[in-house]
């Protein structure tokens, strides 16, 4: 059994009681599920049918993401971008015949 020092919450009341601010369901739903611009997904658990996630993982979602909008964090490549720069490294390897 894994024993976590974090509480979990259900994701509204954990935004809430690191913010002061209580989002719409939607939103915080997305934050857990597609990365942000830069990347950046709120840590969360699911079980059955509530996620859950915790005051901790909140802070650490503001931060990253706020580090991240100043500049301090590496850019994140889109797939596409991994892809092309794949492509155009296998061409440059084939040109040069390795």
């Amino acid at each position: 059994m894994n024993e976590s020092p974090e509480t979990l919450l259900p994701l509204r009341d954990a935004v809430e009681r690191a913010t002061g601010r209580r989002p719409g369901v939607s939103t915080v739903m997305r934050w857990c599920q597609k990365p942000n611009r830069y990347g950046i997904k709120l840590r969360s658990r699911k079980l059955g049918g509530l996620r859950l996630t915790s005051i901790q993982a909140v802070e650490e979602y503001i931060d990253r993401t706020t580090a991240a909008a100043d500049g301090a964090a590496m850019n994140v490549s889109t797939s596409r971008q991994i892809e092309r720069a794949h492509h155009a490294a296998m061409r440059e390897l084939d040109e040069a015949g390795i």
